[in-house]
């Protein structure tokens, strides 16, 4: 009898380690991110460009969208950090900034000019 009950017991433990690797237990952990339409990047970069001034810089190893803002002044950032975000995304149409590659080219808002 302890035969089969250890033998059941393992076969609910490899049929919950099997559903584990093949579908996984948490929801929307394979989500893609919803993607900008073309005609959406286009008006948010026109419209990004009339409102917020910015630099281009090629982004190196190890670089973020912070440090780089911080390299560009030689002040303290003058906006909260989730607005330079915000402005970052208008700017690159609607690129993360936390998914940023070194070696492209981006947009960076140019706060050295505010107080």
């Amino acid at each position: 009898m302890k035969k089969l009950a250890g033998f059941l017991v393992f076969l609910v433990l490899a049929y919950a380690v099997y559903n584990d690797l093949s579908i996984g237990t948490l929801p929307a952990a394979n989500t893609p991110e919803p993607e900008l339409r073309e005609a959406e990047i286009e008006e948010a970069d026109s419209l990004a460009k009339e409102k917020i001034p910015y630099f281009e810089h090629e982004v190196k190893p190890g670089d973020t969208v912070l440090s780089v803002l911080d390299s560009n002044s030689e002040k303290p950032l003058a906006v909260p950090v989730s607005q330079a975000v915000e402005d970052f995304k208008q700017l690159n149409g609607g690129t993360d900034p936390q998914k940023i590659k070194f070696g492209d080219t981006y947009k960076f808002p140019d706060y050295s000019s505010q107080n």
